[in-house]
C-alpha cells in the first residue's frame, strides 16, 4: 500500500461527531486528516432525528446535565459559523420543546426524572410539569387522551443532513483532508506516533481520534481496550409535507422546515439489525395517532431504521485511552455537535482535558471506579 502523507491528528470517522472535531481542530490549526469509512458504514448520522435537546439529559451521570446545557448555549454560535463560512444554513430553531407522557403514570415518572437532573444541578434548571388542559396551550394540536409534559425552553431542533455537508464543507475549506472510503482495519503504535491501514493506503499520525461510533469497538480492541458501547434501534417514519403545526418542538414528533413529519421513538436491542419492522411501525404510527389524532388523515411516505451508539449510562465518553489516543463517542451527535467543535477539539489540540469533560472518562465504568476514586 502507498504511504500517504503524515498528518499531526487523523480523524477515525466522518459521521457528525468526526466531522465537527475535525473542524474544530482545523480551527485551532491543526493538521489534521478525516478518515471516512464512506456509506458502507453503518452512520447514525444518516438517521438521525434532528433534535437540539437538553431536558432530561444527566439523570444517570449528573455531570452531563451542564454539559448539555452548554451545547444547547452554543448551538447559535454553531449555526451563525457555519452560514457565514459554507453558506449554508443548518435550520436551527429553539422554540423550547416537550415531551409527551399518554398516562398519568408516565407523567409522573417524568416528574420524578426531571426533579432528580434539577436537583443535582449546580445551575437554576429552567422546566415545567404540565397538564393535558396546560398542554393543549402550550402545543394546541395534542389530543385529549396524553396526560401531559415536560416542558423546557432550552430545547430545539436542527437539520441533521445540512449540518453534515456544512461541517464537511467547512473542515475541506479550512484546509482539512479528507480522504473517503479510508475505514481504518489497522492500527499500529510506532514509536511516537500511529500507523493506521485503510483501504485507500497507509496514513501515519502523532495523535488519531476514535470517532467512529460502533465501529470504536473493535479500534479500541487493537488497542487494547474495551470501549462499552452498543447498538441500539430506533425507527422513524415519515410523513407527506404539510404546512408548518407546532409552536414547540415535541420529542416524539418532530416537524422538518421542509414540512414533513419524522415520527418515532423506539429503543430496540437488536443487535446490528437495520431492517424496519411491522410491530415496531405500527406502534408508533397507534402513538402519533393518539399524541396527535389530526395525524389521522396524513400519509406516511417512507420510514427507516438506524443505530444509536449508546453507553450503560446513556452519556458520552471522552478519554485518551493510550498515549495520544482520543476516544470521543455519544449517541447525541447534532444536540452536542457545538461543544464538540469548540471545547472537545480543544483538547484534543493542547491536550488538557477541562474540568467539565473529566466525568466522562471511560473508568466510570471500571468495576469499583467510585471506590477507588474515593
Amino acid at each position: 500500500m502507498p504511504m500517504q502523507p503524515e498528518c499531526d491528528v487523523a480523524v477515525i470517522g466522518g459521521g457528525l461527531v468526526g466531522v465537527a472535531i475535525a473542524c474544530g481542530l482545523r480551527l485551532a490549526g491543526v493538521n489534521t486528516v478525516l478518515l471516512d469509512e464512506g456509506d458502507a458504514a453503518i452512520r447514525a448520522s444518516r438517521g438521525n432525528f434532528g433534535l437540539v435537546w437538553v431536558q432530561g439529559k444527566g439523570d444517570l451521570l449528573a455531570p452531563y446535565t451542564p454539559w448539555a446545557r452548554e451545547a444547547g448555549r452554543v448551538w447559535p454560535e454553531l449555526a451563525r459559523w457555519l452560514k457565514e463560512f459554507t453558506g449554508l444554513d443548518v435550520g436551527l430553531e429553539q422554540p423550547g420543546g416537550v415531551f409527551l407522557c399518554m398516562t398519568e403514570d408516565d407523567l409522573a415518572a417524568r416528574a420524578a426524572q426531571m426533579a432528580r437532573v434539577a436537583e443535582q444541578s449546580a445551575e437554576p434548571y429552567e422546566y415545567e410539569m404540565v397538564d393535558s388542559r396546560r398542554l393543549r396551550e402550550l402545543v394546541p394540536q395534542v389530543g385529549p387522551k396524553v396526560a401531559g409534559a415536560s416542558y423546557s425552553a432550552y430545547d430545539g431542533q436542527a437539520n441533521p443532513i445540512r449540518l453534515f455537508r456544512a461541517l464537511h464543507r467547512a473542515f475541506v475549506q479550512l484546509g482539512g483532508r479528507y480522504a473517503p472510503n479510508a475505514g481504518v482495519t489497522a492500527i499500529e503504535r510506532r514509536s511516537s506516533a500511529y500507523r493506521l491501514k485503510t483501504a485507500d493506503g497507509e496514513w501515519t499520525a502523532n495523535r488519531i481520534v476514535l470517532a467512529s461510533g460502533l465501529g470504536n469497538v473493535g479500534l479500541g480492541e487493537q488497542l487494547g481496550i474495551s470501549i462499552p458501547v452498543k447498538p441500539m434501534r430506533g425507527q422513524i417514519m415519515v410523513t407527506e409535507r404539510l404546512p408548518q403545526l407546532f409552536p414547540l418542538v415535541m420529542e416524539q414528533i418532530r416537524q422538518t422546515d421542509d414540512g414533513t413529519l419524522l415520527i418515532g421513538t423506539s429503543w430496540e436491542d437488536v443487535g446490528f439489525d437495520l431492517s424496519t419492522s411491522y410491530g415496531t411501525t405500527r406502534r408508533i404510527a397507534r402513538n402519533a395517532l393518539d399524541f396527535v389524532p389530526m395525524l389521522r388523515s396524513v400519509s406516511v411516505v417512507r420510514s427507516w431504521a438506524a443505530l444509536r451508539i449508546l453507553t450503560p449510562d446513556a452519556s458520552p465518553i471522552y478519554d485518551e485511552i493510550a498515549p495520544g489516543a482520543f476516544l470521543v463517542t455519544c449517541h447525541s451527535g447534532v444536540s452536542l455537535a457545538g461543544n464538540h467543535v469548540f471545547a472537545t477539539a480543544r483538547w484534543i489540540a493542547d491536550g488538557r482535558i477541562p474540568q467539565n469533560m473529566r466525568a466522562f472518562s471511560r473508568a466510570r465504568f471500571e468495576p469499583n471506579h467510585q471506590e477507588r476514586v474515593a
